[in-house]
């Protein structure tokens, strides 16, 4: 073995050493993180599902309403709102969800 490939042998080793200890702190940081979340989560309730959700769209006319979702619906995304305006929101035109059909649920059928 010369000369020169142990220096690089021993840099190696060192840098191996080195990403060692930095994934060890990586673990460490992950572990504090998820022991913080699991406390944290521990002493919050959930929100409760709303009944009705309004998805919105952002526009160059500003934020119009787009589509009206069952609290339920995992393709939804939107502010929580009242059987009401639900009622009115679909009365007026906004788009029903086609998958979780709040129309449907809420007699509003065309």
């Amino acid at each position: 073995m010369t000369e020169n490939m142990g220096v690089r042998l021993a840099r190696y080793r060192a840098v191996e050493s080195w990403l060692e200890w930095q994934i060890s702190q990586v673990r460490a940081a992950i572990s504090r993180l998820e022991s913080e979340e699991t406390a944290t989560s521990a002493r919050r309730p959930p929100l409760p599902v709303p009944d009705w959700k309004l998805e919105i769209h952002r526009t160059g006319y500003g934020a119009q309403p787009f589509r009206v979702h069952a609290g339920s619906c995992p393709d939804g995304q939107g502010r929580a709102v009242e059987r009401a305006e639900a009622l009115r929101l679909l009365g007026e035109g906004v788009e029903s969800c086609p998958y979780c059909r709040p129309d449907a649920a809420l007699r509003v059928l065309e």
